[in-house]
């Protein structure tokens, strides 16, 4: 007797349970709707394909800091005349203008390599609104400008092709003194 009352209880829930699916459900290309591909349908998180992609939240973070150095034109230089980068990683430099006076205005832009000069004669052409880095392929990455006494941090990712790129400061009149050699491997 309690079979068939669950039995009579199924049957009587079934129609129920069928509507609220399918009223959850996204309409079929068809506007069709199969019961069977509903009752057959199993997938779980489980049995999701695994994306393979790199997670790039978890890669590690190469340091790197660089200080402006002098508080005149003839003193201007960068700390380091060489950087050292893995090929693709993902760079978080710290740029820090130890420059006393207003005008050891600073900052770093990575280049192509051999362009470092050009970059930056662009950069004057561009201004202080545009932070005197121009908007062009030459240039891989660039630091917001750094006032004397500040500290700025910015993060790029290396380039993937192994070689001798370029850094400069590309305010006006420094990129001849402050200038160096970024090693990608």
């Amino acid at each position: 007797m309690m079979e068939k009352h669950m039995k009579k209880r199924f049957h009587t829930l079934m129609p129920l349970l069928l509507l609220l699916l399918w009223s959850c459900s996204p309409p079929e290309a068809d506007g069709n709707l199969n019961v069977n591909d509903m009752a057959s349908d199993s997938a779980t998180a489980a049995s999701a394909p695994l994306n393979e992609d790199q997670d790039t939240t978890l890669q590690k973070i190469q340091e790197l800091s660089l200080h402006a150095l002098g508080n005149s034109l003839d003193e201007i230089k960068f700390s380091k005349d060489t950087l050292e980068v893995k090929a693709g990683a993902l760079v978080k430099l710290t740029f820090v203008n130890e420059g006393v006076d207003m005008p050891m205005v600073h900052n770093v832009v990575f280049t192509a390599p051999g362009k470092f000069k050009q970059v930056a004669l662009a950069g004057d052409k561009v201004g202080a609104s545009g932070g005197y880095v121009p908007e062009n392929d030459l240039v891989v990455a660039s630091s917001p400008i750094a006032l004397p006494g500040q500290t700025v941090e910015m993060e790029f990712t290396a380039p993937t092709a192994p070689g001798s790129y370029d850094f400069v400061c590309t305010y006006p009149s420094h990129w001849s003194k402050m200038n160096g050699v970024l090693i990608v491997k």
